[in-house]
């Protein structure tokens, strides 16, 4: 019996809207503050080198999902690379990568929200994921449609940020460091890190995608690349308004701009905009990550994971008891409330699963030496078939892991 196919529904557009809206609303609105409190006015530098490092595991994941286009993402290229036990222990790391950092986006979200009404954090949290766990449930094409309104609105909201500022540009040294050096434009590199976990979400749809060997690495890419554009614009703009220290004192960090650069109307309709940012990539997270839960339960021996496999919907299939499972344990880590503690408890999955996608890719080349497959996308920069951006990504991942632990520890002294 072969598997049950997910609906092709999504096109090269959708995919770069959910590949940008996936990245941009964590980054930029939910951590900004408190990397500027580690790196200083070379918080630039800290999304820089986020970008760059994730962007080098971005060139697997474009490998990978180009040869294997399944929904299982990170499950199915760790099987391939290595061996289906690996990738069954490495499902726990995706299924918490997935369920960790929307817990935190949805902490950002309700701190958003409390900028305008009065209502508890935790009340914002339990109603954001479970919103956003009906979207997934309508379907992914409607999820899609969201996706794309809600990332628009984003991008207008920065391009907002970004047009107010451009005229204090240059009003600071922006090779100022913070009080830690070097070490702390790392410090601030490893904690934005978690918002690139928009990769492994944007291959997961690879079943749901039409002509996914093409598109899905084109999307991972230039969504990539895009975005850290925005970012290093973004953190120019913002060390130019406050200081690092300043910026990292506020609650709402992009809102708080705006309000100094226009007025409170510009500030609450960056917090309109930033809950928007926010809460699709929830929705984004929840979808990737109910993907991959289905896709272990349908190629699992385990009973008990077998209701995962179950679809339905309203008109559209969707993995609905795979989809509440996630959302509940989101709520769960959104409620611990502390959002760089949270992130950096995400980082902790993001890097030791982005770590075993590289080592399962060397794998799989040094196992298939001939690969010039017609139509498949290749790492360039090779020797001997073993491509020299996934060495350096490996190295590059290391690093930064150490400083994200470094960052765990002070966030819960």
């Amino acid at each position: 019996m072969g598997k049950e196919k997910l609906k092709r529904s999504l096109g090269f557009w959708d995919i770069l809207m959910f590949g940008v809206g996936g990245i941009v609303g964590a980054g930029i609105y939910a951590i900004i503050g408190q990397a500027a409190g580690l790196s200083g006015n070379m918080l630039w530098a800290s999304f820089a080198i986020a970008a760059l490092v994730a962007l080098l595991t971005g060139l697997s994941y474009a490998e990978f999902v180009s040869r294997f286009p399944d929904a299982g993402g990170s499950f199915e290229y760790i099987k391939q690379g290595m061996n289906e036990k690996t990738a069954l222990i490495m499902a726990f790391f995706i299924a918490f990568t997935g369920i960790v950092a929307p817990a935190a986006i949805a902490i950002s979200f309700a701190e958003y929200l409390s900028r305008l009404v009065e209502i508890p954090n935790w009340i914002s949290v339990i109603t954001i994921v479970v919103a956003m766990a009906l979207f997934n449930i309508i379907g992914s094409k409607v999820s899609s449609y969201f996706n794309k309104f809600a990332t628009i609105v984003t991008l207008l909201g920065l391009g907002l940020v970004i047009g107010f500022c451009i005229p204090d540009w240059s009003s600071v040294s922006y090779f100022k460091m913070g009080e830690n050096g070097f070490n702390g434009i790392l410090a601030g590199a490893a904690l934005i890190f978690f918002s690139y976990v928009g990769f492994e979400d944007l291959v997961k749809l690879a079943e749901e995608t039409k002509d996914a060997k093409k598109v899905l690495p084109k999307g991972v890419l230039l969504s990539g690349i895009i975005v850290f554009l925005l970012y290093v614009m973004i953190a120019i703009s913002a060390i130019s308004t406050f200081s690092a220290e300043q910026l990292s004192q506020k609650d709402g960090p992009l809102a708080a701009i705006i309000e100094s650069q226009w007025s409170t109307i510009g500030g609450t309709i960056i917090v309109i905009v930033a809950l928007f940012a926010t809460s699709k990539t929830i929705l984004s997270n929840i979808l990737g990550t109910s993907r991959v839960l289905y896709d272990v339960a349908r190629d699992s021996d385990i009973i008990w994971l077998k209701k995962f496999t179950t679809l339905n919907g309203m008109g559209e299939k969707t993995p609905n008891y795979a989809i509440v499972a996630v959302a509940v344990m989101t709520i769960i880590f959104g409620l611990i409330g502390n959002l760089k503690v949270v992130a950096s408890i995400s980082n902790i999955f993001v890097f030791c699963l982005f770590g075993m996608v590289n080592i399962a890719l060397l794998r799989f080349r040094n196992k298939n030496k001939v690969l010039d497959e017609k139509g498949i996308f290749k790492i360039p920069l090779n020797i001997n078939n073993i491509p020299i951006p996934t060495v350096i990504a490996l190295v590059t991942i290391l690093i930064l892991f150490t400083f994200n632990i470094y960052n765990l520890f002070q966030g819960t002294a």
